[in-house]
């Protein structure tokens, strides 16, 4: 089968270049998961990808990107141009993400294909509506969060996405919840809470041992509750921060004053996997909220139960219910609730936890692996062809 991608995702060796020379850094959580989708369509089809790469005012010097066709392995990236400009923004910026989609159809050599768009970016669904209506060709939607969850957003951007969504033939959906909050859970879907991937063995670093948290540094993800539980902790070890957002500066201060935490800024993937691969535990501690329970899955849990390292998370009733065995949970995500988790943790077998953490491993890959969703994944596209 024919596929075109249309995401911000690039391919991974070019992101993490764009990310080390970017003033203002572009949250890799997209890319992550993109990049993990595309794997998983393009095992089986022919795959190609429409990139509109993410790109805000300061990120560099230029206030334009240029059109560019690059390739990783079978799959095609036509990375649109890019300018910062009102009107370019406003009247010409559709447009061009639907050429981009006339490109990766002419190299394919076929009228016959299907489409898939990350719904969150309102130009991009825009285009890839434009390209399909010329071609009549059906556009799976993929629904990774509710856009009314997501921090510092304007009304008019969430009613927008809710608007362009409900145009769209089908989805992928990381819950059940998003489908509803969407209005579109009558429309055929395939419903899954992520992906995972395999990733080579790396080295430790020589920083001692420690535990780990990578992500998004806002307080609403139980951020600074994890800082002040383990520094009040009984815990002699490091916690390693990795991550980008607002409590940065918060974080710096507190490496300051207390040297059981180590921040280092936000590093690419394969650093993020080797200090998960190595830690003493990976840490989620993103607080229980019954809206984000049905509507928003932690990707960082799957991530963390894929390295093969014991997991210290807060509960997701979802991934609860499956890893239930496989998991440290937090049942209090309070403060104290988690410091005495912390001292808990610290004080199991650490044969055990690692044998848990073996167990963890082998069950994600074989629910949440590329390969095996993948397969899933085009199937349902078949049927969503075929309907």
């Amino acid at each position: 089968m024919n596929i075109i991608v249309f995401t911000s995702a690039m391919v991974d060796s070019e992101f993490a270049k764009y990310q080390e020379e970017a003033n203002i850094k572009p949250n890799p959580s997209n890319q992550n998961f993109y990049s993990k989708l595309i794997k998983a369509l393009s095992f089986k089809n022919n795959v190609s990808v429409v990139s509109h790469r993410p790109f805000v005012k300061g990120m560099f010097d230029d206030d334009v990107l240029e059109r560019k066709h690059t390739s990783d392995g079978l799959v095609k990236y036509y990375y649109t141009k890019l300018e910062l400009t009102r009107s370019y923004k406003m009247f010409d910026e559709v447009d061009e993400i639907a050429f981009c989609g006339e490109r990766a159809l002419q190299d394919m050599n076929s009228d016959k294909f299907i489409i898939v768009v990350d719904v969150l970016r309102v130009n991009l669904v825009k285009g890839a509506i434009k390209f399909a209506r010329k071609y009549n060709a059906k556009i799976v939607g993929v629904l990774t969060d509710n856009p009314a969850n997501l921090s510092n957003i304007k009304r008019s951007y969430v009613k927008m996405v809710y608007r362009n969504t409900v145009r769209l033939d089908a989805f992928f959906a990381l819950s059940n919840g998003l489908l509803r909050a969407f209005k579109v859970s009558q429309k055929m879907n395939y419903v899954f809470e992520g992906l995972v991937d395999e990733v080579e063995p790396m080295k430790k670093l020589p920083i001692g041992n420690y535990y780990f948290f990578g992500g998004s540094l806002y307080e609403r993800y139980g951020v600074k509750r994890l800082i002040h539980a383990f520094i009040n902790s009984n815990i002699s070890e490091k916690l390693v921060i990795a991550g980008n957002g607002p409590l940065r500066e918060y974080i710096f201060q507190n490496t300051e004053k207390d040297a059981k935490i180590l921040y280092l800024s936000q590093l690419p993937k394969n650093k993020i996997y080797g200090l998960e691969q190595n830690a003493i535990a990976n840490i989620n501690p993103r607080p229980f909220n019954r809206k984000l329970d049905d509507e928003s899955v932690p990707s960082k849990l799957l991530e963390y139960l894929a390295s093969g390292v014991p997991t210290i998370s807060t509960i997701h009733s979802r991934l609860f219910d499956i890893f239930q065995e496989e998991v440290f949970w937090i049942k209090d995500d309070s403060t104290e609730g988690m410091k005495q988790a912390l001292n808990e943790f610290a004080k199991e077998n650490k044969a055990e936890l690692r044998k848990k953490a073996t167990t963890a491993r082998v069950k994600v890959y074989e629910i949440y692996g590329v390969k095996n969703q993948g397969e899933r994944m085009t199937q349902f596209l078949t049927d969503v062809f075929n309907s």
